[in-house]
């Protein structure tokens, strides 16, 4: 009962402060490049299944910031975050999590995530998460619908893992930024400091013409490459280059580069991301604190 209070308490005083579609600040580090990773609670949003990899209990709260969003003179978008995960007791692992987007005159809303996972194997885990996505958009439809992730993870002996996550599955008719969308990821770790990782992703939705929501719609795809180094047990040096071909709002490539500092009980991180192409704009800066009990 205690737990449970905790739980609630920590989610409502960070919907106080005042976050959409979120990765994090870890995974934001290396390009997005974490769904075969998700050793933290950005396995809420990126593969629900990463949650039975550790038994713990932890509280995460993070911030991102992407000034002049989407052009040059767009709007700045502020993303808060707060999630708890629990893996302590029970058979499966729980997460909840609360997110809130503001971005400019935009898009304004909040995303709220409930997520479960389960060992079948000692190496295989499944996850899923529902969410409640609530956006006021400007110029197109708002968006107010629960939709469904779900994904699955296996960890073999030789330091390698393979991840397929699906998103939005029960359609949520937001083209441009909830699609019907999967992904392929791996992670190879050839020693334990080191972590080298690819996804894949697809969506299955990308609208033809950014300006026709209901007009056609075709595939898209994107390839992100991200690596991770422990350096001395407590330093986690992070980078990552993602080649972005999925979005109706055009190609893109992006490089990204993170750090942190973990000990047993806490941990501190920073990623930021920035766009080939524009060099004045396009780049998001994330800022991330962990509590492990």
């Amino acid at each position: 009962m205690t737990r449970l209070l905790s739980i609630v308490l920590l989610l409502f005083f960070s919907s106080v402060s005042l976050a959409d579609d979120f990765i994090g600040t870890r995974p934001l580090g290396m390009a997005g490049a974490h769904r075969a990773i998700v050793t933290g609670n950005d396995a809420i949003f990126l593969n629900p299944a990463g949650m039975s990899l550790f038994k713990r209990y932890s509280f995460e709260a993070q911030y991102l910031l992407s000034p002049k969003f989407g052009s040059e003179n767009g709007p700045d978008e502020h993303v808060f975050n707060a999630s708890v995960v629990d893996n302590q007791l029970q058979y499966f692992a729980t997460g909840l999590s609360y997110t809130r987007v503001e971005r400019g005159d935009g898009k304004t809303g909040n995303r709220y995530d409930l997520a479960f996972s389960v060992p079948l194997t000692e190496g295989l885990m499944i996850g899923a998460d529902v969410k409640y996505l609530d956006f006021d958009l400007q110029d197109r439809a708002d968006v107010e619908v629960v939709t469904v992730d779900v994904g699955i993870l296996l960890r073999t002996q030789i330091g390698l893992n393979v991840a397929v996550v699906g998103y939005n599955l029960t359609n949520t008719a937001d083209y441009i930024e909830h699609p019907i969308s999967m992904a392929v990821a791996v992670m190879y770790s050839p020693f334990r400091s080191l972590e080298l990782s690819f996804d894949w992703f697809i969506n299955f939705q990308k609208l033809a013409v950014l300006t026709e929501p209901t007009g056609e719609k075709g595939t898209g795809y994107s390839y992100a490459f991200g690596i991770e180094y422990l350096l001395m047990g407590q330093i986690t040096l992070r980078g990552g280059y993602i080649i972005e071909n999925s979005m109706p709002t055009g190609d893109e490539q992006y490089y990204s580069v993170g750090v942190g500092y973990v000990t047993q009980s806490f941990a501190f991180d920073f990623g930021y991301r920035g766009s080939i192409d524009h060099s004045d704009w396009g780049g998001t800066f994330g800022f991330g604190a962990r509590l492990f009990m």
